[in-house]
């Protein structure tokens, strides 16, 4: 397993998860996250902590569903990503959000239904939100948009539709 720490936003340790690293984790009946204790609600944002001020600088925030897509963008200079830890944003989340006060992208697995999630549609009310959506099919169902590499992410990037 990866292994990594969750901060919340004054840098306290909240949680250590860990992902399988197997490739047959299915088929062995593994769990692919594991947390060391237990989550009631998610209350954190993955990543806020660290890449606080590079959000702050750039007046945005990439919001993924896992920790692995924000170290894989943190590897292409992307340093202004976070994850929610899961495919809904909570709302405990969207008021972390909310007060950034900056622009939100939402690059989440591509089978997650943006328009769905009641938490987006009310974060919109209080800050501009974009969505990463592969209408070119550049990224498989199951796929976060980081999974085929940086170019094909930057072309998701540079794609993505203004929440309306």
């Amino acid at each position: 397993r990866l292994v990594y720490p969750i901060r919340n936003l004054y840098g306290d340790i909240v949680n250590v998860g860990g992902r399988t690293l197997d490739p047959n984790w299915k088929e062995k009946n593994l769990r692919k996250y594991n947390y060391f204790y237990k989550w009631g609600t998610i209350d954190v944002i993955y990543g806020l902590f660290e890449h606080y001020d590079s959000i702050k600088t750039k007046h945005e925030v990439i919001v993924f569903e896992g920790a692995k897509s924000v170290y894989l963008a943190d590897t292409w200079g992307i340093n202004n990503g976070v994850a929610i830890l899961t495919s809904h944003l909570n709302e405990s989340q969207m008021k972390q959000l909310i007060k950034l006060g900056c622009n939100v992208v939402f690059a989440l697995d591509k089978d997650v239904e943006i328009y769905k999630d009641k938490n987006i549609k009310r974060l919109c009310n209080y800050v501009n939100v974009s969505f990463i959506y592969d209408s070119k099919n550049l990224i498989d169902e199951k796929d976060s948009p980081v999974d085929k590499g940086e170019e094909t992410f930057k072309q998701l990037y540079t794609d993505r539709f203004r929440y309306r």
